[in-house]
């Protein structure tokens, strides 16, 4: 088959795109290495890697050209942060480029939109724990959040009555091999590399806030099964289980041996106290659960920062 992979040198689609590649697909992979890395490409295979913006001109005929049948879109400015301080970049990454590439992808023979949204900002602060898909009681306390929900609405828009179906996956807090431990975002690579270096680590805020930690593989295998399957759909892909940061800190202390205490800093503008997703009906449409509980996962993390 052939697939457009936006985003496909980060930490998820580089997962992605091994999977696909193990599978014999064909793939065309743009990522500007902003946050991408060609390291997590080191894979045999038929791909095209394509260092450029997906929504550039010269990217979108190249995309018209190739004709996908798939199109995985993972791409984003993907931090809380430099979105409240730059919105129009945000804006520009997470809104602009993307309606071009829909645009595109409507024009073609593609079937299957597949879109990594954020199950951790889209719904704000909610008031159901664990969150529903439906629960959208507050707006998203970030720029981030507000741009990619209202992504998923131009996705719902953009693609009635065409030919194009879509899956837009409200990923929980992922988390995994190849995420970045020097980076704002990825609590688990971040806390692991400080503790494995004899450094403390730093909890904005009085580490009380909660997430949901989803393992990197669950979620490629949440994606893979979601691009089989024709019916639009919106799903939340996370685990259900709430863990603080002050949990997450004290599991990986005990992980690496360490008798360090991490550093606390006042909280970070536009981020939740509490967010763990509702998968129910992930589970039930793509007949998937996750595989791998928290401690799994870290112990796999630990290895890849090791290593």
């Amino acid at each position: 088959m052939k697939i457009i992979i936006t985003g496909g040198a980060g930490f998820i689609g580089s997962h992605l795109v091994e999977s696909l590649l193990n599978d014999g697909h064909e793939l065309i992979i743009f990522d500007n290495f902003l946050t991408g890395k060609k390291e997590n490409l080191s894979f045999d295979g038929n791909f095209r890697l394509v260092e450029d913006d997906f929504g550039s001109k010269d990217s979108l005929a190249l995309i018209k050209n190739f004709d996908p049948e798939l199109c995985f879109h993972l791409a984003a400015q993907s931090s809380v942060v430099v979105s409240v301080q730059n919105p129009a970049l945000d804006f520009e990454h997470n809104i602009l480029q993307p309606i071009q590439l829909i645009d595109t992808l409507i024009n073609s023979n593609c079937k299957k939109l597949v879109f990594t949204s954020s199950g951790g900002t889209i719904f704000g602060e909610p008031k159901n724990i664990p969150t529903t898909e439906n629960d959208y009681s507050n707006e998203p306390a970030s720029p981030y959040g507000v741009a990619k929900k209202k992504l998923n609405e131009i996705i719902k828009t953009m693609t009635s009555n065409t030919t194009l179906s879509y899956s837009i996956l409200n990923l929980s807090n992922v988390y995994g091999p190849r995420q970045d431990p020097y980076g704002e975002a990825g609590v688990v690579s971040i806390f692991s590399n400080k503790y494995l270096n004899g450094e403390r680590p730093v909890i904005y805020g009085n580490g009380e806030q909660t997430r949901d930690y989803i393992y990197v593989k669950d979620v490629i295998s949440a994606l893979m099964e979601s691009s089989k399957i024709h019916d639009d759909l919106f799903l939340n892909i996370g685990t259900g289980v709430e863990t603080s940061v002050n949990q997450l800190a004290e599991s990986l202390k005990i992980q690496f041996s360490s008798n360090l205490d991490p550093i606390y800093k006042d909280a970070r503008k536009g981020e939740l106290q509490r967010s763990v997703l509702d998968n129910t009906k992930a589970k039930k449409l793509l007949n998937w659960e996750p595989k791998y509980d928290l401690n799994t996962g870290m112990i796999e993390v630990r290895n890849w920062i090791k290593s």
